[in-house]
């Protein structure tokens, strides 16, 4: 049965804010939350010499951070939290929920149904899973991956205390392994690596059948691997930025042909992303017809 797998980066992509720094404005970091950033950039970033350039990893750097803030206050990083306190802060692009609905409800078209199409959303986000996950309807997103930590609550002395451990830490790497465990079907299954040897034509879907969406440099490896592979990339950004940086990321990302589409995260009906998508569903459709002809 084909699966067309389309895959949404959130942070800037589905969502106009960064939802990591929600959390860390909710903590409360002294200085806020473009002070934790810089700090996280500084840590990351540190030159050991003239001639060699050690550059850390982003992911783990503030995830630890984020940790021991929110132990000094107490707080499980955990979906509870999260749904309670974190939840009502996170707003998407107007229209995001309807426009991931009607995307996934082209599957239900007589002619997607005669080839058995299924269409799946994903999440593959540098963002916090026990969040990112919540704002969905369960039933629209097939798979979240993200960081995610493992609050473990100790007795000591009568007193409890709360760790917030980091056990998955997502960064440009470890998105492009999420597409394979997507491909590989390796998602649906706890024992199942995503290093197993898996035949073309066993995948659950294919990378030809793959859409990737992102928001910019952190999805490059994940908009390439998907379009090596026969895929199509595209990268959004919000139109009401009025941003020179903004605007030369986005025109090296064209001279690089780094995306099969650039477009505002417009996620009215009527958009050019919404056309775009769409007709890519139907030009999958239309490949599976013909290569089913004679049968």
């Amino acid at each position: 049965m084909p699966n067309i797998a389309i895959v949404w980066d959130f942070d800037k992509t589905l969502t106009p804010d960064d939802s990591t720094s929600q959390v860390i404005k909710i903590l409360g970091y002294e200085g806020g939350e473009d002070a934790f950033w810089k700090r996280i950039t500084k840590l990351t970033s540190h030159k050991k010499s003239k001639w060699e350039h050690v550059l850390g990893s982003h992911a783990p750097a503030w995830m630890y951070s984020l940790s021991q803030m929110a132990e000094d206050r107490g707080v499980p990083l955990d979906a509870d939290f999260f749904k309670s306190t974190i939840l009502p802060s996170v707003k998407l692009f107007p229209n995001a929920i309807k426009f991931l609905k009607t995307i996934k409800a082209i599957e239900k078209n007589e002619e997607f149904k005669s080839q058995k199409i299924k269409i799946y959303h994903f999440i593959v986000s540098a963002g916090l899973k026990d969040l990112v996950e919540q704002v969905f309807p369960k039933s629209l997103i097939k798979r979240t991956f993200g960081c995610r930590y493992e609050a473990v609550r100790e007795i000591r002395e009568d007193t409890e205390r709360i760790q917030n451990i980091p056990v998955f830490c997502m960064d440009e790497t470890m998105k492009t392994r999420s597409l394979f465990e997507i491909s590989k079907g390796s998602f649906l299954y706890k024992n199942k690596p995503v290093n197993k040897r898996v035949q073309e034509k066993d995948r659950w879907a294919h990378f030809s059948d793959f859409i990737y969406v992102g928001d910019g440099p952190t999805d490059i490896p994940a908009l390439s691997l998907t379009r090596y592979h026969g895929g199509i990339g595209i990268v959004v950004y919000n139109p009401k930025i009025k941003d020179t940086e903004l605007k030369k990321k986005l025109k090296d990302m064209a001279l690089d042909r780094r995306a099969d589409l650039i477009t505002a995260a417009d996620y009215s009906l009527e958009s050019e992303l919404f056309h775009f998508i769409k007709a890519r569903c139907i030009q999958i459709k239309q490949r599976y017809e013909a290569e089913n002809f004679d049968q």
